[in-house]
């Protein structure tokens, strides 16, 4: 076998291997458009989910704000409901039922001072005042023989089934009701928009008044990033054809975040019927 020196054995040529300068500068401008394009998508897609969210957010807010109304303003006293703007408020205003019977002794005429009446579940009631025959909302607010202050009910010693409302004072009663039916309320309910603000609020448990409050003292706040491009609350009274009919036009806009920044905001509308039995 043949020996053969170190130095005659066959080698292969080094040559240098790497990127050159231009390449290097090819490979980082496109990791950097990616890098932008992947930020401008991953905002795009947050900004998307957060306005998504906040329009789901208002619709449900303006949503549940004229549902609550609406069931409220249902059980008002007919007749009683008004509504009205003054400056920057828009207010809804009526008279809650707390129960209703049927008087059973009530005199045709003249004053009265108490009266027997069905006790269907009235000792429980902690109502304030009593209606009798409601014809407008003028005679409702200036208590003008419709309304009367209660000051107690109790059981009628004679018939366990009947109960004995006396009033705090002796009332005169300008109707009586042919179904003979009377409605125990509580204190006046108002709903009033701030257009400044964008807030609802919900007052209860003030003083009748013969003028509509605009708004009343107090109140709870209920809803907000509101605002009024037209009559909030549109109330048209009852004729002997049809029901009472209460419109409601909430324009909702997130006032903290103009959404996407176009200053998107939508309206809800919503009906109700109101019934006009005395």
């Amino acid at each position: 076998m043949a020996l053969y020196s170190i130095k005659h054995l066959p080698t292969k040529p080094i040559t240098a291997s790497g990127f050159s300068l231009l390449e290097l500068i090819i490979v980082i401008v496109l990791i950097g458009i990616m890098a932008v394009s992947l930020g401008n998508l991953t905002t795009s897609t947050v900004y998307s989910y957060v306005d998504a969210k906040d329009r789901n957010r208002l619709s449900q807010s303006a949503k549940w704000l004229s549902e609550k109304i609406s069931r409220e303003v249902r059980e008002a006293l007919p007749q009683s409901v008004r509504a009205g703007s003054n400056g920057n408020f828009h207010c809804l205003e009526f008279l809650p039922i707390n129960n209703s019977s049927s008087y059973l002794n009530f005199p045709a005429s003249g004053s009265v001072t108490s009266f027997n009446a069905v006790g269907y579940n009235l000792l429980n009631s902690n109502a304030t005042l009593i209606a009798i025959m409601p014809i407008d909302a003028n005679s409702v607010y200036n208590s003008s023989g419709t309304l009367g202050i209660v000051n107690n009910i109790q059981t009628f010693v004679g018939d366990p089934n009947q109960v004995v409302i006396t009033l705090n004072a002796a009332t005169t009663f300008s109707q009586r009701s042919p179904q003979q039916r009377f409605y125990l309320l509580n204190n006046p309910v108002s709903y009033c928009l701030n257009n400044n603000s964008g807030q609802m609020f919900r007052y209860d448990n003030y003083n009748l008044n013969p003028s509509q409050q605009f708004p009343p003292s107090g109140g709870d706040l209920i809803g907000e990033n509101l605002s009024a491009t037209s009559t909030v609350f549109n109330y048209s009274s009852n004729t002997l054809s049809r029901s009472g009919l209460l419109q409601i036009n909430l324009h909702t806009q997130n006032r903290s975040r103009s959404l996407t920044g176009n200053q998107e905001s939508f309206d809800v509308f919503h009906e109700v019927h109101i019934r006009n039995v005395p």
